[in-house]
């Protein structure tokens, strides 16, 4: 048998670049210490959640480069407790709009990541829906929350059957025992206005926060909401939560983002380390989130590693981009 050799030269491997951890400031022991794990009563829900999309309207013109992230918190890590955030995004049935959310489970309610998910999930699903017939302007958001109450104390009222606790009536405040979560939802014009920028629809419950990023400008980050604890000299927790509502719906805030620019929904394990935007944090996101990162870069800075800030991570950012 002859033998001949391959004198064929290999084509040099690609670089690669492994995704780090991410630190900022000191990170603290338990960045390095914890060891994370898995919650034995809800195995089905996964520790990070990674989400990348381009997102066109229907004319394939100016479109939107969305990323999305959810992570669990150091301190869910070290207990073995589930995530308790989520997210969701939907087109509209026109494919005009880009419906988005984001949502914190409350963490002193054993089942909240149940109400983060009907929160986004139901709450998008309900708009999507809403839009078939009116533009956003025209969205009723009170109607929203009284879905998601309904659908909320629907499941306490399925877990305390399932538990063989007392029965529960309809009281959201006895279901908010079992879970609760905040709400934020974005709705996003796929079409820009004449100047090139994109129109969005900004409606709040709780310390979930909405901002617009514009990192060549002075001021960074803008926020679409009052700012938490900005006014505290001691910081609080204390946040409004469905199932428990106001009588009269948040009011949307209307925001404008075209090029050069992005629109970032987060729950407060980003926003509450981010502040009023102008330290370290807002400077190093600022920074990463210029242009759209790789989907796995973007998670690993949701997941930063910074002292006292271990709650869980959620972010969903879009980026004005060219179209097709």
């Amino acid at each position: 048998m002859t033998h001949h050799l391959d004198e064929s030269v290999a084509e040099p491997a690609p670089p690669f670049e492994p995704v780090e951890p991410v630190r900022i400031g000191d990170p603290g022991r338990a960045f390095d210490a914890v060891k994370p794990k898995l919650d034995q009563r809800f195995p089905d829900v996964p520790a990070y959640v990674v989400d990348a999309d381009q997102v066109h309207d229907d004319r394939g013109g100016t479109g939107l480069a969305l990323r999305a992230a959810s992570v669990r918190g150091l301190s869910h890590r070290f207990y073995g407790t589930v995530r308790q955030d989520a997210y969701a995004r939907m087109l509209s049935e026109d494919g005009r709009y880009l419906v988005a959310c984001v949502a914190d489970g409350v963490s002193a309610c054993e089942y909240s990541h149940l109400a983060a998910e009907i929160v986004t999930r139901a709450g998008c699903q309900n708009l999507v829906e809403q839009l078939a017939a009116v533009p956003p302007e025209k969205l009723d958001w009170l109607l929203v929350l009284e879905k998601l109450v309904s659908r909320t104390v629907s499941a306490a009222q399925g877990i305390a059957h399932r538990n063989g606790d007392v029965p529960l009536g309809t009281d959201p405040r006895e279901a908010g025992r079992y879970l609760a979560s905040t709400a934020l939802f974005a709705v996003i014009d796929l079409e820009t206005g004449d100047d090139g920028e994109h129109t969005a629809h900004v409606v709040t419950l709780g310390d979930t926060s909405a901002w617009l990023l514009t990192p060549a400008a002075d001021v960074a980050w803008t926020p679409l909401q009052h700012v938490k604890n900005s006014d505290s000299v001691v910081a609080s927790s204390a946040t409004a939560a469905i199932p428990v509502v106001p009588a009269v719906a948040p009011e949307a805030v209307i925001a404008r983002f075209g090029p050069g620019s992005a629109l970032v929904l987060m729950t407060d394990g980003v926003g509450d380390a981010l502040g009023n935007g102008t330290g370290e944090v807002g400077a190093f996101l600022s920074r990463c989130w210029a242009t759209p990162p790789t989907p796995l870069n973007f998670a690993a800075q949701v997941d930063f590693a910074r002292r006292s800030y271990d709650d869980d991570r959620t972010a969903l950012a879009v980026w004005p981009s060219a179209g097709s």
